[in-house]
């Protein structure tokens, strides 16, 4: 069964709150007086991969948008995906270097920075991004996006 547009714009939505759901997970590890080292590692790679992924996804959405001549602050949400990468990495030295005391201190300092600048960001994307393409799409466009993401 084919993948039309628009489920796969929900698809983005629902990964959206996905990412929520790991960034509790984090902000749980962040919170505890004990750091437990092998859930924090499991937790971040969950995170930072499926992140990822949901990036990609979303900057084909932008390709659409702009090909359609739908103008959306697509720079701005490039930017904002940019922004995580020296916090990320932060987290991830931290998380390799094996010290309790870095990993705790980059936990309350970039790791809350990342959950912050992403639920920013998702609730940017939720008002902006997913209201426009679901309200102003017409079929004929939809079908043209189904195209450019090979969907169909």
């Amino acid at each position: 069964m084919p993948i039309n547009f628009m489920s796969f714009i929900k698809k983005l939505k629902q990964e959206h709150e996905q990412l929520e759901r790991e960034l509790l997970e984090l902000e749980t590890i962040i919170e505890s007086e004990r750091i437990n080292y092998p859930n924090l590692i499991h937790v971040y790679k969950r995170l930072h991969d499926f992140w990822n992924a949901h990036e990609i996804k979303e900057e084909d959405i932008f390709k659409i948008l702009k090909h359609e001549k739908i103008v959306i602050p697509v720079k701005k949400m490039i930017f904002e995906h940019k922004q995580l990468k020296p916090l990320k990495e932060a987290l991830i030295n931290a998380i390799n270097s094996g010290n309790e005391e870095r990993i705790k201190d980059t936990l309350e300092g970039s790791a809350r920075v990342i959950i912050g600048k992403i639920r920013s960001h998702i609730n940017f994307e939720d008002e902006v991004l997913y209201r426009i393409t679901l309200d102003n799409f017409t079929e004929e466009e939809i079908k043209e996006a189904e195209r450019i993401l090979k969907l169909n």
